[in-house]
């Protein structure tokens, strides 16, 4: 069976330029009062528009409708963002560059209509939010529905105006709807942190800090995966993230998405990128991109 992703080839950069100008269309995960809003804050003053999926998000930014989108990919608590990943990986073809990350210390909060936890029968918010703020609701003995973002969540709530309801997002999305904030601070661990890709057009040059991302597929069959990961290890590249996922295309076939320490025009990580190319079905090289802090 043909693989949907022969069409990639090997993507080795011979130039590039820095970013030095903000955009006018930014798209993120809203509607207004998400976390991706607030990073998307950090691209740009204006211009950011909302939409209600990750899917939408990432099909008008496939169709030029927004110049940049800022998706999250990864929480401290739960890892991998598994919508957007997937997205990505099963892309079509689509071309984009990563062209930086964004850091984001998350605080979760309670929100409602009034102030009485006795009241509070079902908490709404997105999945990975309802998972970082797990042992707070279990303690609270509610049930939990799932929404496509935590300000859809705060809206929701705001909409139906009913005390046995609630939801968890941010302080900014309380403001917005019009609610209280009934706790702060709900998240199961206070290191919670998600990191968001910008995803653009345009190709970064060296910092000396960068990293890289990359997804491969290797041939289902014992050792394959290790072949890559010893290309790794004997260059000394530090691999920070590595998920795998359903090809979805046979049973037992996957996709590996993987962040390496360095920029691809580093020539050890130039070098590594030809070994892979030459060890898996295909590779795709997603950008090189300043590693940043909180």
């Amino acid at each position: 069976m043909k693989n949907k992703f022969q069409t990639w080839n090997l993507l080795i950069i011979r130039g590039g330029r820095t970013l030095t100008k903000e955009y006018s269309r930014v798209g993120y995960l809203g509607p207004e009062g998400s976390f991706s809003e607030e990073a998307t804050r950090k691209v740009s003053a204006d211009g950011y528009v909302p939409f209600p999926t990750i899917p939408k998000l990432l099909k008008a930014f496939w169709n030029r409708e927004v110049d940049k989108v800022v998706i999250p990919i990864e929480n401290s608590i739960e890892g991998t963002v598994v919508p957007a990943i997937d997205s990505l990986i099963n892309g079509n073809g689509n071309s984009f560059v990563i062209e930086r990350e964004i850091k984001l210390p998350i605080k979760q909060n309670l929100i409602g209509i009034g102030h009485e936890l006795s009241k509070i029968k079902t908490v709404i918010s997105h999945p990975q939010a309802l998972a970082q703020c797990a042992n707070f609701t279990e303690e609270l003995g509610v049930k939990t529905e799932g929404s496509s973002s935590t300000s859809a969540a705060v809206k929701q709530v705001a909409e139906e105006q009913d005390s046995n309801f609630a939801a968890i997002g941010t302080e900014r999305a309380a403001i917005i709807y019009g609610l209280r904030i009934i706790r702060r601070d709900i998240q199961d661990s206070d290191n919670n942190i998600t990191r968001f890709l910008v995803l653009g057009h345009e190709i970064n040059v060296q910092t000396g800090t960068d990293k890289t991302s990359i997804m491969f597929e290797t041939n289902n069959r014992p050792g394959a995966l290790l072949r890559v990961l010893e290309v790794f290890d004997a260059l000394d590249i530090n691999m920070t993230n590595i998920v795998s996922r359903p090809s979805k295309i046979e049973l037992g076939e996957y996709i590996f998405w993987v962040d390496i320490d360095g920029h691809q025009l580093d020539e050890k990580v130039n070098v590594a990128l030809k070994q892979i190319e030459r060890r898996t079905n295909f590779l795709k090289i997603f950008g090189s991109y300043l590693k940043t802090e909180v």
